[in-house]
């Protein structure tokens, strides 16, 4: 019983954790950009695109929408993953021969590294 209870726990805290960096990771995919700006074609309206080492401008939400929690039990422990399926987020993440990186999850998780220890450093049980 008590074995679960810690499994219980530990799987609630990478949870926190996980979703702790996909709210980071949602907060860098938004806001203004500061690259090039241009006419989206066919509309009168006006865009600016992100510049290379920033987080990805947002066109069409595409991958806000597709970003991603996954916690998984495995025999070595629990594993938690944030990412999106999109293969431009690859190539938006670590840039191409023709575009350099718009870095957005490894920035978010560096800046939630102090949180994420401190929730799976906090005391988990408390002994009455």
């Amino acid at each position: 019983k008590v074995a679960r209870e810690i499994d219980k726990a530990a799987e609630a805290r990478v949870f926190e954790a996980v979703n702790l960096v996909r709210h980071r990771v949602l907060e860098k995919l938004s806001g203004t950009r500061s690259g090039r700006r241009y006419r989206v074609p066919g509309t009168t309206q006006w865009y600016t695109a992100s510049a290379p080492g920033e987080a990805p401008a947002v066109a069409t939400g595409a991958l806000r929408q597709s970003i991603q929690v996954q916690v998984v039990r495995r025999d070595d422990g629990i594993v938690g993953a944030v990412g999106s399926r999109l293969d431009t987020s690859v190539y938006l993440e670590t840039g191409t021969r023709t575009m350099a990186p718009r870095p957005f999850l490894g920035p978010a998780f560096e800046e939630s590294r102090p949180e994420i220890e401190r929730i799976l450093s906090e005391e988990w049980f408390s002994c009455r």
